[in-house]
């Protein structure tokens, strides 16, 4: 699964044990370039995005992944194949305060 199948969720783990807090991870894998536009990028990855911002919220995140009963911090892991844009940075920076209120974070990789 991939940025593209928004409403899917690609993978979901949990942090080791013995790390605190306890996090359940929902990543998110974007093979897509920035090259073309940039908008449609972004728009895509919101998307997917509040999929996952609905399964936490919706409870339904414990229905799909038993093992994360009991947890309630997330983090949101994207890992972008390409460079992201300036645009990219400063759209998951909004989004990652705004999420704070559910006990949520997003982290990304590139490469």
């Amino acid at each position: 699964m991939t940025i593209e199948d928004k409403n899917k969720i690609d993978m979901i783990t949990m942090t080791k044990e013995g790390i605190y807090p306890q996090k359940v991870i929902l990543i998110i894998t974007d093979h897509l370039n920035w090259e073309s536009d940039i908008s449609e990028h972004l728009f895509k990855l919101q998307e997917k995005i509040n999929t996952y911002i609905n399964v936490i919220e919706s409870k339904k995140i414990y229905k799909y992944f038993p093992d994360a009963k009991g947890r309630d911090n997330f983090l949101i892991k994207i890992y972008f194949k390409y460079q992201i844009p300036d645009e990219c940075i400063c759209f998951l920076e909004k989004v990652n305060e705004v999420i704070q209120s559910i006990n949520t974070s997003i982290e990304y990789e590139i490469g």
